[in-house]
């Protein structure tokens, strides 16, 4: 990684600490516990989330299409439509 996008990442993280610090309750931060507990909450419900959307738009779109077609498919197919009753099967004897 070139230095400038380390040096935004940089910014931009410290950003995000301080926004999430505002928005840590100050008894969360009396204790090493507590800012690590505080922490691990705010970068699972706040940070990864966001980090880990730049992974989806092309496998979602690519499964979307995916489900497209298929459905699309299996509405154009010729065969009519079966409904199956579910099976009663009992138990093993022992």
């Amino acid at each position: 990684m070139d230095t400038d996008k380390l040096q935004r990442i940089q910014a931009h993280a410290r950003e995000i600490a301080a926004l999430l610090y505002e928005e840590t309750p100050a008894e969360r931060l009396t204790s090493l516990e507590g800012i690590e507990a505080a922490v691990r909450e705010h970068l699972l419900t706040s940070v990864s989330p966001e980090i880990g959307v730049f992974l989806l738009p092309q496998p979602v779109a690519l499964a979307a299409a995916e489900l497209a077609q298929s459905k699309a498919s299996s509405e154009n197919s010729p065969s009519p439509k079966v409904k199956r009753k579910p099976s009663k099967s009992k138990a093993a004897p022992n």
